[in-house]
């Protein structure tokens, strides 16, 4: 007892640890904290209000998605290496904010000239407008930076803080249906004032400088972040995009049932991301010295991470009929079948963190994590048009839980290809060659 409470103690006080604990205040600013203003608002502003501003927030996501390009694995990536040298950082970073405003900037012009086109969105364009401040703020807050750097304290004090005044404000400024709109605010406020906090973080407590960024310097990023890009605008489709597609095919009140579901089901999924984003730094870094150090960790954290998620998946499935009544209330009974099937996700998501971000990207497999996802897309979509007409938000669910189901299996069986599995892992690290750089 006492050797595993010394072990505890000193795993709390390694940078890992210290980061890991971070991480998770961010995550209960993320999910827990919104989970909080749940119960009230699909109350106050019913199911199909609630449904419409999900609906919004699902289309937004795509372009937040555009305008982090990636860099929250790219740039976090090179910026751990290049941490001993304020000059580089300091450039990299002035580069990715240029990058990310530009990218910013065509992001707006195209939701404009979307609102402009589809009917369905005209009807609605002063709520996406108001909630495109959510991109602005994303383009702001340099996640990746503190990422690179292990400094994820900054990146939960930020966040924690401002999401906490949102929920009170919540409460005190949503007061019925057509308050929509002031809740979409809201999120907007959040975002944006984060960022401008988290970039005077940046120069005033990290030292980094101000530079002009050449157009070379902000090319050379976007090029090295194309492959994930494209890998994450595959992955919004099935992982962000979800209530824009079904309320797309279907109407608000549904999307408002589904929705409801999979902010309970992601507050689950959610609590593993901490884990995974605070060792990816330090798994990225033994990749280039020691193979088989990287699995053996490897292997330990898809034992760990695995049976959280089990858990969770089990608990959730049990206890859905319950969740619905407490948190969402007698109107949102079609949410109990939905969250049940969504109940497998934080196995398969606590799994696939640990083969994707622990394993397949630190070895340089960028290529292929994104084929991986790519192909997911067009699968998500497809299964998508057969299961919504038929069950429309239970139809959601089922093709969600299949397209994640094809992401864990592919990713397994390229690392299986390529020896670098968690099971790969040997005493004696001659006993294998060190895998190609190839993708």
């Amino acid at each position: 007892m006492r050797n595993l409470l010394k072990n505890i103690r000193f795993g709390i006080n390694s940078t890992i640890g210290k980061n890991i604990i971070s991480l998770y205040l961010l995550q209960i600013s993320y999910y827990v904290l919104p989970l909080i203003t749940v119960p009230y608002l699909v109350r106050v502003l019913g199911p199909e209000k609630f449904g419409l501003v999900a609906f919004g927030q699902s289309l937004i996501t795509f372009f937040v998605l555009f305008v982090n390009y990636g860099f929250d694995l790219t740039a976090t990536r090179e910026i751990s290496v290049k941490r001993n040298s304020n000059e580089e950082v300091s450039l990299l970073s002035c580069s990715v904010w240029s990058a990310k405003a530009l990218l910013c900037g065509i992001g707006f012009c195209a939701l404009f000239l979307m609102i402009m086109i589809v009917p369905k969105m005209n009807q609605n364009s002063h709520l996406l407008l108001i909630l495109f401040g959510i991109a602005v703020g994303n383009m702001l807050f340099p996640n990746w930076l503190f990422l690179g750097l292990e400094r994820m304290k900054a990146i939960s004090v930020i966040n924690l803080s401002m999401r906490t005044v949102t929920t009170a404000g919540v409460f005190v400024i949503v007061r019925s249906p057509d308050d929509y709109l002031l809740y979409a605010g809201l999120l907007s406020f959040q975002w944006v004032v984060a960022g401008i906090a988290g970039i005077v973080f940046a120069i005033v407590r990290l030292k980094i400088r101000i530079k002009v960024p050449k157009a070379h310097d902000i090319s050379s990023i976007l090029v090295v972040g194309w492959t994930l890009f494209l890998s994450n605008v595959a992955q919004s489709i099935y992982n962000s995009g979800n209530s824009f597609i079904l309320g797309m095919l279907t109407n608000y009140t549904i999307v408002g049932y589904y929705s409801a579901a999979e902010k309970i089901t992601l507050s689950l999924m959610g609590m593993f991301r901490p884990i995974a984003l605070a060792v990816y730094p330090r798994f990225s870094k033994l990749a280039s010295t020691s193979r088989n150090t990287v699995l053996f960790w490897g292997r330990r954290l898809l034992y760990v991470m695995g049976s959280l998620g089990l858990a969770a998946s089990v608990g959730l499935f049990l206890a859905a009929p319950l969740i619905v009544r407490i948190v969402l209330g007698d109107d949102y009974e079609p949410s109990v079948m939905i969250l049940r099937i969504l109940a497998i996700l934080p196995l398969l998501f606590a799994l696939s963190d640990v083969l994707s971000i622990q394993l397949m990207l630190p070895f340089g497999k960028d290529k292929t994590y994104t084929l991986i996802r790519v192909a997911a897309g067009p699968i998500h979509i497809l299964f998508a048009l057969i299961f919504i007409p038929m069950w429309q938000g239970s139809g959601m669910s089922v093709a969600y839980v299949i397209t994640e189901v094809f992401i864990i299996a592919s990713t397994f069986l390229f690392l299986w290809h390529w020896r670098l599995t968690p099971f790969h892992y040997s005493i004696s690290e001659k006993l294998y060659k060190e895998p190609a750089s190839s993708n």
